[in-house]
């Protein structure tokens, strides 16, 4: 996939006949967005996504080298999240499943300490209730705060961006084209549109942390991992990660960064001590995820044990639908690692990639699919920083530009689901 054009145009090929015939039906979550006309006849409908891909991928070789100069990148990242936040709301979907679907129905929440999400829960609810007082729905109040921090996360995004290859643009598309961004589109819940957005702050700022190190970017880089994790119990899987590339072989640091990833945890620690939450979700929230596939914990209508060809296609079908390319590189990503930011990067991933073969959702794939929506992003962060290495320059703009439109296809049809009756 990196070394030759030819070798990639022919797994598209491949993958779009595949696809097409679709003997395991892979296709499930591409056709929920354009149900209402398709009535699940759908190979037509990739046939035509992998020869845009593949036009794509020749258009690429006509694509001029393009790296504005950033003089102060801070001001830009401001300026990109401003405009972020108005397209983010602009584009928020109508609908949406989990934590707050019957939001606008039910009381105003009182503060609560969820154990699965307890930092996540504590914010919104506090959003929630000022919403109310100035006379917002809830259900806005949390659109605006999704919103808000998917801006956040894509000026990150940018900063990465331009950390990596002074031709920054493409990188800055291709992660921020695809179906994980609709949890940023005035998705409401809890814990998970926080968390992953965070997960870019981390991977910007830990990117930054192995080009040059210095005590600013070392305590960030522990604080945002702490606040991922508080926000929502799934970012606890970067922890081996961190543990070895950013922790081991020097003890005083180690402690050092252990406090620092302990410290947000004061926030909700302190609402619980004074009175001013309850607990709720049990004493082990999503530390005991992983073992839900043991019946006694698993209360579900997902509709397949969790050791079953069903389960496994669901998986498939999540990261076919949000990073098609990423998923088809992984192989020669992994081959190809060589310095120590990489390695990180796929430890990180494997340990995403654990938590979306691990966690039975309780809600199906389709239900739950916010919990997993680290596993793509950290995905792509992974391949771009290894082709942006490996390729050659005319080469990385074949690749960005055939995964950009896939990408972009996709994340239409993901975004135009929650404008169908769920």
């Amino acid at each position: 996939m990196f070394r030759r054009s030819e070798s990639r145009i022919l797994v598209l090929v491949v993958f779009g006949a595949l696809a097409a015939y679709d003997p395991y039906h892979v296709h499930d979550w591409v056709w929920r967005g354009v149900r209402d006309f398709t009535n699940g006849r759908v190979g037509w409908l990739f046939g035509w996504i992998a020869a845009a891909t593949i036009a794509a991928e020749c258009l690429g070789a006509w694509v001029p080298a393009w790296a504005p100069r950033v003089r102060r990148p801070l001001r830009w990242a401001v300026a990109i999240a401003l405009l972020s936040v108005a397209v983010l709301y602009w584009w928020r979907v109508p609908q949406w499943m989990g934590d707050y679907h019957d939001i606008d129905r039910d009381l105003i929440p009182v503060v609560e300490i969820e154990s699965a999400e307890p930092l996540g829960t504590i914010l919104s609810t506090h959003v929630i209730r000022i919403g109310a007082d100035i006379g917002i729905l809830p259900s806005t109040a949390v659109a605006i705060e999704s919103s808000l921090w998917g801006a956040s996360a894509i000026a990150a995004i940018f900063l990465f961006a331009r950390t990596i290859s002074p031709e920054w643009p493409l990188r800055f598309a291709m992660l921020t084209l695809a179906p994980y961004v609709v949890l940023w589109c005035g998705y409401p819940e809890k814990g998970t549109p926080k968390s992953v957005a965070l997960i870019c702050w981390y991977v910007a700022v830990t990117t930054m942390l192995f080009r040059r190190e210095t005590r600013t970017r070392f305590a960030l880089s522990n604080i945002f991992l702490g606040l991922i994790g508080l926000m929502h119990g799934s970012g606890l899987c970067w922890l081996p990660a961190h543990l070895w590339y950013v922790w081991r072989g020097r003890p005083l640091r180690a402690l050092a960064g252990v406090a620092l990833f302990l410290l947000p945890g004061a926030v909700p620690l302190a609402y619980y001590l004074t009175g001013s939450a309850r607990l709720i979700g049990g004493n082990w929230g999503n530390i005991a995820a992983p073992w839900q596939w043991i019946k006694k914990y698993c209360i579900t209508n997902c509709g397949y044990d969790f050791i079953s060809m069903p389960h496994l296609l669901d998986i498939t079908d999540y990261l076919v639908m949000f990073v098609p390319l990423a998923l088809l590189c992984l192989p020669e990503t992994v081959a190809n690692l060589k310095e120590r930011r990489e390695r990180w990067l796929a430890l990180g991933a494997l340990g995403w990639l654990f938590l979306s073969c691990a966690w039975f959702p309780v809600f199906g794939y389709i239900g739950d699919w916010d919990i997993f929506a680290g596993t793509p992003l950290v995905l792509s962060f992974l391949v771009v920083s290894v082709a942006t290495r490996v390729m050659s320059a005319s080469d990385f703009r074949r690749l960005a530009l055939a995964w950009i439109t896939i990408c972009a296809i996709q994340t239409g049809l993901w975004w135009r689901f929650f404008y169908l009756p769920l």
